[in-house]
């Protein structure tokens, strides 16, 4: 059963489905294909969710494309009934910080692989499909590895990214710089009036508001140092606290505006609206956001305009979401994003859903560790790449090849880690035809070209005949392959 080695071969010849290596490195056909014929309702989709499932459709049919947009931006309303049973069986995605060290103290293992799989997780089985993409995108842009700072860290994801992934960015900003990961990753809890942490201001503007190009001085960066002096942590690292016998009470001046002297903890505070309301702040989310959801070089029109929302608002994240994703460069930017590794992985256990039931997390953990991007492992300070030339090497596209063409057997017990039921992903088709266009609207929600149509055709049925009868043995032998090539295709790994 499954991909013989000649199918494999006489598929992989089409650089069109991305089965040979020089098609997958080229991804020449996918985009134009998306970009002429994708139904906007399916571009909306793959960019506000993980990966289309069934009910995605039938929402997006209900409310409509901007409806459904509204629907997701005010996630808060959305019933999350798995995810709920899911954090209610690990009482430690709930304990606070001391309880929590204590426990991850003891049993850092299992700490750990509740924060790894509970970040996959939610991300496949969520109902808040754009808010699980806003926390992801948060959490790489404050980024702090998981493995030397996990209790802190899982505080940080769940009471700073998560509690503001579509709030006001000056509220994010703060919690970020307050953090107790923050300040334990980037030593910003030593900083002082003797030695105020150069490193952490030039990363708060480099990477977190104004950008590389926004303006700022050596200067500045000394004079931000200067007035976060004094914001550090309590004896046991675990809590936020401000030390005014820390803290440079001497006056200075930032991007122009000048500190009185005699200040404490209103110093840093001043700092932070000042980053947070400027505009290359603006235009630099502004940049990272369309980057994020709409394409590699995302046009200056689209940045410009959603800066200029971001300022009108004063950095309110939902509205400044909501105009990226109803502008018209979005719309049209459809098949011009490669999946992110794990963005990856997700879709799969997304597009296999109802069907597929993981039942080994560390399998799916490895599989995402292969590919290059565990969650919370990435240890500079800049956060996982956005953009496909990151991800688009030989090693990482061979683990894609092969979790796609090995999980689609997962119900021959060829994938360790999973078991499914190949019946409730795509019943039985009447004919080579049927099944072909089945098997491609289920997993692509585009219509192939008749020449790469018609080599699936010839893969499933050796006759080359799409009004071949299809019976069970050639349903069960020949449908997870192709499941397999399809999700494995350019077409897949672009949205």
């Amino acid at each position: 059963m499954g991909v013989s080695r000649r199918d494999f071969l006489k598929v992989g010849g089409l650089s069109g489905l991305g089965l040979s290596l020089g098609g997958l490195l080229s991804f020449a056909n996918a985009p134009a294909v998306y970009a002429q014929q994708s139904d906007p309702k399916y571009h909306v989709l793959n960019r506000t969710t993980w990966g289309i499932r069934p009910a995605d459709i039938a929402k997006v049919d209900e409310l409509g494309i901007e409806g459904w947009i509204d629907y997701q931006l005010n996630y808060e309303n959305i019933p999350d009934p798995i995810v709920d049973t899911f954090i209610s069986q690990r009482r430690v995605l709930s304990m606070d910080i001391d309880e929590l060290e204590t426990f991850a103290g003891d049993n850092y293992g299992v700490a750990f692989e509740a924060l790894l799989w509970g970040r996959i997780y939610r991300a496949a089985h969520s109902e808040r499909q754009l808010f699980e993409l806003m926390v992801e995108f948060w959490t790489d842009h404050f980024n702090v590895p998981a493995p030397d700072y996990l209790g802190v860290k899982m505080i940080e994801d769940r009471d700073v990214i998560r509690k503001l992934a579509l709030g006001k960015f000056r509220d994010l900003l703060f919690a970020s710089v307050s953090s107790p990961a923050m300040l334990q990753y980037l030593d910003q809890a030593v900083s002082s009036k003797e030695h105020p942490n150069e490193n952490y201001a030039r990363e708060v503007m480099e990477l977190h508001t104004l950008g590389v190009d926004g303006g700022y001085t050596e200067t500045d960066v000394t004079e931000l140092a200067r007035a976060l002096t004094g914001w550090t942590l309590s004896d046991n690292y675990r809590h936020f606290e401000f030390e005014m016998e820390m803290h440079d009470t001497d006056a200075k001046t930032l991007l122009g505006v000048n500190f009185p002297a005699g200040r404490g903890v209103e110093d840093g505070l001043q700092a932070i609206d000042i980053l947070a309301r400027h505009p290359s702040t603006a235009q630099f989310i502004a940049k990272k956001l369309a980057r994020r959801f709409v394409a590699d070089q995302p046009p200056q029109s689209l940045i410009d305009s959603t800066a200029l929302k971001f300022i009108e608002t004063d950095g309110d994240i939902r509205a400044t979401m909501r105009h990226l994703l109803t502008s018209d460069e979005f719309m049209a930017s459809s098949g011009q994003k490669l999946r992110r590794p794990m963005e990856f992985v997700v879709a799969l256990m997304r597009i296999l859903n109802p069907g597929l039931e993981v039942t080994a997390v560390y399998k799916i953990i490895e599989r995402v560790e292969q590919m290059g991007q565990i969650p919370f492992h990435w240890f500079p300070p800049n956060g996982y790449p956005d953009v496909a030339g990151a991800w688009l090497n030989t090693n990482g596209l061979l683990h894609r090849w092969n979790m796609a063409l090995n999980i689609a057997l997962a119900g021959d017990g060829l994938f360790e880690g999973a078991t499914m039921n190949l019946d409730a992903v795509l019943p039985m088709s009447a004919t080579v035809g049927e099944m072909v266009d089945s098997a491609t609207s289920r997993i692509l929600h585009v219509e192939l070209p008749s020449n790469e149509r018609q080599l699936l055709v010839e893969f499933v049925s050796r006759r080359g005949d799409e009004t071949q009868a299809v019976d069970a043995d050639l349903h069960y032998t020949k449908l997870p392959s192709l499941l397999g090539i399809l999700m494995a295709s350019p077409y897949f790994q672009w949205h």
